[in-house]
C-alpha cells in the first residue's frame, strides 16, 4: 500500500494548496470578526467611528460585513476596516487583507492583501501570522518563500494555533526546494494539531506511524488516528482505514468494515478507494457486502473529542 494523505498540490511544490489558502482567508474574516450575539447599537458605533475611534470603526465594519443591525454591505465594511486598519487595529488589518485577497468590497489585489497581513502579523496575533505564512508559501502577492512562511507558521504554532501547527507540519512533511523535508519535525507539529482534533493532521500522522516516517512504526496507533479522522468524514482516512481492515493491520481483519469505509470514501470520489473497490468487492461474500453496506448507510460523522 502507498501512503495516502491529502497531498498538497503546490504551484511550485512549496507550502499550501491555493484552494486551502483561499478557505483560510475566508475563514479568517469570520474568525476575526464573529457576529455579536445581538445587534450592535449602530447609532453609537457610527458616532464613535466618525470621531475616529479605531475599535468602533472595526466594529462598524464587522456589522456591515455580517449584516448585523445594518444591511450587509461589503463596500462599507471595507471602508470602515480600512479606516480602522490605518490606525493600526490588527483585526481590521487582517480583515482588510482578507477582503483584498477575495475581492470582497474592493478589487482583488493580492499584493495589498499580503501587505496588510504582514502589518497585522507583526503585532503578534496567530491568525494573521498563519495567513501571512500561507500567502508566502503560495506566492500570493509576494514571491514564494517557504523559509519565511515556516517562520510565521512557527510563530503562530507556538501560540497553540491549530491551523499553523498543521501547516508547519505539512511543510516539513513534504519539504521543498530550499526547504528540507524533516519527518521528525513534521511529527511534532502534526501531533500538536491532531491533539486539536484536526482530521487532516490525524490522517497524515497515521500515515507516518504506518510507514515509520519520523516515528516508530505503530500500526495500532496508525489505525487509531485513521479512525478518528474517518469518524469526522475525512475520505482519505476512510480509505486508509479500509485498507487496514482488509489486511488486519492495527485492527482485526474485517472485510465488512473494510467495505464500509471504502464505500464511504468512494462516495466522496476518493480515487484510491474507488480503484480498490473494483478488485475488492468481487472477493466478498454476500453477507460481508450486506453488512458493509448496512454499516455505511448507518454511518454519520462524529464530533470526536480532542485529546
Amino acid at each position: 500500500m502507498n501512503p495516502l494523505v491529502k497531498r498538497i498540490t503546490f504551484s511550485s511544490r512549496c507550502a499550501l494548496v491555493t484552494t486551502i489558502a483561499a478557505q483560510l482567508l475566508f475563514i479568517s474574516v469570520n474568525s476575526s470578526a464573529n457576529a455579536a450575539d445581538s445587534a450592535p447599537d449602530i447609532a453609537n458605533l457610527q458616532q464613535s467611528a466618525d470621531k475616529g475611534d479605531a475599535n468602533a470603526q472595526f466594529d462598524l465594519g464587522r456589522a456591515y460585513m455580517d449584516g448585523n443591525g445594518v444591511p450587509q454591505d461589503w463596500s462599507k465594511a471595507f471602508e470602515w476596516f480600512q479606516k480602522s486598519a490605518n490606525q493600526g487595529n490588527l483585526k481590521a488589518e487582517n480583515n482588510l487583507a482578507v477582503m483584498y485577497a477575495q475581492g470582497s468590497g474592493v478589487k482583488q489585489d493580492l499584493a495589498e492583501a499580503a501587505k496588510w497581513y504582514r502589518k497585522s502579523a507583526e503585532q503578534g496575533n496567530p491568525l494573521p501570522e498563519d495567513n501571512l505564512g500561507t500567502v508566502l508559501a503560495n506566492g500570493q502577492g509576494v514571491p514564494k518563500d517557504c523559509k519565511e512562511a515556516a517562520e510565521w507558521f512557527r510563530k503562530a504554532a507556538e501560540q497553540d494555533y491549530p491551523d499553523a501547527e498543521l501547516h508547519l507540519g505539512m511543510l516539513y512533511y513534504f519539504g521543498d526546494t530550499g526547504f528540507e523535508k524533516n519527518y521528525a519535525e513534521a511529527a511534532i507539529w502534526l501531533t500538536k494539531s491532531a491533539g486539536h482534533n484536526n482530521a487532516w493532521a490525524e490522517n497524515t500522522l497515521g500515515v507516518m506511524y504506518q510507514y515509520g516516517f519520523g516515528v516508530k512504526t505503530d500500526m495500532a496507533r496508525a489505525a487509531s488516528l485513521f479512525q478518528r479522522a474517518a469518524d469526522q468524514g475525512d475520505a482519505k482516512a476512510q480509505s486508509n482505514l479500509g485498507q487496514l481492515y482488509i489486511d488486519g493491520q492495527g485492527v482485526p481483519k474485517d472485510h465488512a468494515r473494510a467495505y464500509q469505509w471504502l464505500t464511504l470514501a468512494s462516495q466522496r470520489n476518493e480515487l484510491t478507494a474507488v480503484k480498490m473497490l473494483v478488485g475488492f468487492e468481487p472477493t466478498l461474500t454476500d453477507e460481508e457486502k450486506a453488512e458493509g453496506k448496512k454499516l455505511a448507510a448507518e454511518w454519520k460523522p462524529q464530533n470526536v473529542q480532542a485529546k
